[in-house]
């Protein structure tokens, strides 16, 4: 079936899923409701009764993702999209899901949480078996509350630690790379090209705070530097030049930027135009190829500027990565961003769970996941969900602009260089003890 952009025909907006229509969506989610009222009140699990509802005993798979297809992060949630299309397209040809057939119905979640939770709730109210999408942290913390409570699996990028910490949720599983493990590119960057103290401008949301955290109290000390300063940026933020006079009155040897979209790209011109990279390394936590084209050539080719850690990029030698590629290229006409990558990845996995078990039941598909490579292999190091907390073992890449790097690179996404990444990915995450997750 045609993917659609929004769903249409739910009459339900709130998290309890009331519906005002008789139609037989509605009754769906009703049912759902009275089992999950009545499994309440008896003490009774809900999975097995919830499986009846989904497409564990139907024809059809439907997938409902929740992705930024407007607002701060649709570039992209655009992309994303693409990757979603063709991982139905692609399990459907290879039979991921058994014999049923798989669809997907998108909602836009505008990169905001209760927006994102909203559209979440729709979905589901469509008839969703699995969620699976986002890039928000912040968003996949509301829809990962939403998602165990009704009883769905839940497939999502984002990284706080606390999705896979604090706040871990046995139905939900991300493809994507924590805040831990993109903490690379400062430890690199201070064994490579020197210097101790470090400024770090962040944008204050869970994500960036996480990534702020885990580099000032562990990776930058960690690696002989030490953390001299640090601001907190509101998203949206027009005008830098406050914070980045800061981050250069501190007198830092390193300017890093913990800010993606297009905050990146504002705060990142403002540094260049406030002449901080002829004193300092100014680098970011995790630049996407669509921030570092807007970020421009001259910033790009500029030898003190690192555009930082990415969780994934098309260039990548694994077979199954150039595979991916390859198909997403000619299908699209573009490359995949990093988290798309995760996204097709994450999704083609719990399809091929539901394969395994029959059933979309989220206890059945949480055990065949649990310690699961993911399929198709795109970093190529033997990447798995961790059993303990549901984090993917991802390798974040460090990479910088290729030698004598073009517009006509850029503008294509042909623009880095591989400079490192971790064999073991799992010696860059935090060991489950330290995780704080508990399910």
């Amino acid at each position: 079936m045609a993917p659609s952009d929004k769903p249409s025909g739910s009459a339900g907006n709130g998290d309890d899923g009331r519906e005002t229509t008789g139609s037989i969506v509605d009754g769906v989610t009703n049912r759902r409701r009275l089992l999950q009222a009545s499994a309440a009140v008896g003490g009774l699990s809900l999975s097995g009764c919830l499986n009846q509802l989904g497409g564990g005993g139907g024809e059809t798979i439907k997938i409902g993702a929740p992705l930024p297809t407007s607002g701060p992060f649709a570039a992209y949630g655009n992309n994303f999209k693409n990757a979603f299309e063709l991982a139905v397209q692609h399990a459907n040809e290879e039979g991921d899901a058994g014999d049923r057939e798989v669809e997907v119905e998108f909602a836009d979640t505008e990169g905001d949480p209760n927006t994102g939770r909203q559209a979440a709730q729709e979905l589901i109210n469509n008839g969703a078996d699995i969620l699976s999408g986002n890039y928000s942290s912040a968003v996949g913390l509301s829809i990962g509350e939403l998602a165990q409570r009704r009883g769905i699996l839940y497939q999502c990028v984002g990284g706080s630690n606390a999705i896979t910490g604090s706040e871990c949720r046995p139905y939900v599983f991300n493809s994507g790379n924590s805040a831990v493990q993109q903490s690379v590119t400062m430890p690199y960057l201070l064994n490579e090209r020197g210097g101790e103290s470090v400024f770090i401008l962040y944008s204050d949301y869970a994500w960036a705070q996480s990534y702020k955290n885990w580099n000032k109290n562990h990776s930058v000390p960690d690696n002989g530097g030490e953390v001299v300063g640090e601001q907190a940026v509101p998203l949206g933020t027009n005008d830098w030049s406050q914070p980045v006079t800061n981050a250069r009155d501190s007198g830092a040897d390193h300017i890093h930027f913990a800010v993606t979209g297009t905050d990146l790209v504002r705060g990142v011109n403002q540094a260049f135009s406030f002449d901080l990279q002829e004193d300092s390394i100014v680098s970011a936590a995790a630049a996407t190829l669509s921030d570092v084209s807007a970020i421009g050539i001259d910033i790009m080719t500029d030898e003190n500027f690192y555009p930082g850690g990415t969780s994934w990029y098309w260039e990548h030698s694994a077979q199954g990565a150039q595979e991916y590629s390859s198909a997403f290229r000619e299908e699209f006409g573009e490359v995949p961003l990093n988290f798309s990558a995760s996204h097709y990845a994450g999704t083609r996995t719990v399809l091929r769970a539901i394969g395994e078990v029959g059933n979309t039941n989220p206890d059945d598909l949480r055990s065949e996941l649990e310690g699961k490579e993911l399929f198709p292999q795109l970093w190529g190091v033997g990447e798995k969900f961790r059993e303990c907390d549901h984090r993917a073992s991802i390798a974040t890449m460090i990479v910088q602009a290729k030698q004598g790097l073009s517009q006509q690179n850029l503008d294509n996404g042909n623009v880095y260089t591989i400079l490192d990444y971790p064999e073991d990915p799992e010696s860059v995450m935090r060991t489950c003890e330290e995780t704080g997750c508990e399910m």
